[in-house]
């Protein structure tokens, strides 16, 4: 009875040793793969995070550069979705209002908040980069451990 309970074509230790003749590759032991399934996930949900930093500094960028192109083309300041945009582009921008000095108050604007964006963009890309490149990387539940 306990030989029919056996999964078909494995080989027992005593079979191993009795040598005849058939080599069989060793299996990776349970630590190992449950270390490598872990690292996988673990890597897994860093490489999200480092894909949520860059899309929200992406969705900054296009804020500010939104507030920059109505601003240049002399939208509507009274209309309330572009004074929400305006509004936001100004908070995420303010620490760069005064970076430059220009005569033109609409090119001064948008050199500033030019240069906000670019910095926002370099920095969320760095951060990214960085957490994609710590995550451990692992081996893929569909595919062996060798």
């Amino acid at each position: 009875m306990a030989l029919a309970l056996r999964r078909p074509g494995r080989r027992t230790a005593a079979r191993r040793a009795a040598g005849d003749g058939a080599v069989e590759p060793a299996r990776p032991a349970r630590t190992r793969v449950a270390a490598a399934r872990g690292a996988w996930a673990v890597g897994s949900v860093m490489l999200a995070i480092a894909r949520l930093v860059r899309l929200v500094a992406t969705i900054v960028v296009l804020v500010i550069v939104a507030a920059i192109i109505l601003r240049v083309a002399g939208a509507n300041a009274g209309n309330s979705i572009v004074h929400d945009i305006h509004s936001v582009g100004s908070t995420l921008a303010g620490p760069f209002k005064s970076v430059f000095a220009l005569k033109n108050p609409k090119t001064n604007m948008a050199v500033n908040w030019g240069l906000a964006a670019v910095v926002y963009m370099v920095i969320g890309g760095i951060i990214a980069s960085l957490i994609a490149r710590i995550a451990p990387r692992g081996v893929h539940p569909a595919r062996p451990v060798v």
